[in-house]
């Protein structure tokens, strides 16, 4: 502009930009602003973060907290301004950083270069409080009805509790076992929240099936609301046949091939075929024998009709119906069998 100067360095006969010639108003021009000092709140315990009053972000790494607060707290004074972020050093909880800006302005490639310290503040986040005093909301009694539970079953029931705590810690931050504690009759795990605990039931019975039932239970009144407080004891019951035990269903013999929450999936000896039946006829089916009941003996003659294998315990002959599925079967063959009452049944 004509006849006007440099209200920085003087020089005239320029064109000003906000009273500046192109090299001062370059010098001045901020391409971001960046607080001296940023100070986030952060868990001691899980790095959860303090936000707006809403804490978020679990188990994040603590550089990339300082790196989420750098970017959280820098205004681009430019739409194409690249900004890159440097720790430089770290004192405790003391962070220095660099906040490089590359932008161009005026036609002229500028970079300029700020420095800032992040601070985390270590606090306890109130879901951490809760972990380390052993709050819990329900608890999960693992049992078997009419039997004992087995080591194997302990084993496999814990690490489906420990899986399915890890995959929903995410998203509910009491998904967690305060503690394990062995009884009598079995196991009680004391879970944080009861909507985990459901949720580990709900595991717990795709791969067992299995009994539950409810019990909450009383334990104060909260002062602050005056409301009552409640936790649920979660009775679950492993059923009384495992995998491979036969049973006895509505005058049915048959061998127990998988379970799960919807029922129980048997092959009938009588009728040669796969059959289920719902968890509410749970209370007609009776265990009849084990695998170890299952013997060895050896197919002795065959006709059309008939075959005939040997007692596995007496060794005398035995004639039983050929049914399908049993033709390919020769003399001298070993084949599986299971003697329930006076009656004698072939699995090979």
């Amino acid at each position: 502009m004509g006849g006007n100067f440099c209200i920085k360095c003087g020089r005239s006969n320029t064109r000003l930009y906000k009273g500046l010639c192109k090299e001062c108003f370059l010098e001045e021009y901020k391409l971001l602003e960046v607080p001296e000092r940023i100070e986030v709140e952060v868990c001691a315990h899980c790095n959860a973060q303090l936000i707006n009053g809403k804490w978020t972000g679990r188990g994040v790494p603590e550089d990339e907290i300082i790196y989420r607060a750098l970017e959280n707290n820098i205004e681009k004074k430019v739409d194409d301004v690249i900004v890159d972020l440097e720790i430089l050093q770290k004192r405790g909880t003391i962070s220095s950083c660099l906040v490089r800006a590359k932008a161009k302005i005026l036609g002229e490639e500028i970079t300029q270069d700020f420095y800032t310290e992040v601070r985390l503040k270590k606090i306890v986040c109130p879901y951490c409080s809760k972990y380390r005093s052993g709050y819990y909301e329900a608890v999960i009694q693992l049992r078997a009805d009419e039997r004992s539970l087995g080591p194997e079953e302990i084993k496999e029931a814990e690490q489906i509790i420990e899986k399915t705590l890890q995959r929903l810690w995410g998203k509910d931050k009491l998904a967690y076992l305060a503690k394990k504690t062995m009884q009598k009759e079995g196991v009680d795990y004391y879970i944080g929240s009861y909507k985990a605990a459901k949720r580990v039931i709900a595991a717990l019975r795709e791969e067992f099936g299995g009994l539950v039932k409810e019990s909450p239970r009383l334990m104060g009144r909260d002062k602050s609301t005056g409301k009552n407080i409640y936790r649920i004891w979660i009775s679950f019951k492993l059923p009384k046949f495992k995998k491979g035990d036969l049973i006895s269903y509505k005058g049915r013999v048959g061998i127990i091939k998988a379970m799960n929450s919807h029922g129980i999936l048997f092959y009938d000896l009588d009728r040669r075929e796969m059959s289920t039946t719902l968890w509410r006829e749970y209370q007609k089916i009776e265990r009849i024998a084990t695998p170890e009941d299952i013997k060895k003996t050896t197919v002795t003659a065959i006709s059309p009709t008939k075959i005939q294998i040997l007692d596995p315990i007496s060794y005398e002959p035995i004639d039983l119906e050929l049914k399908p599925g049993m033709e390919n079967l020769k003399i001298g063959d070993q084949v599986s069998v299971v003697q329930i009452g006076n009656k004698t049944y072939i699995l090979w």
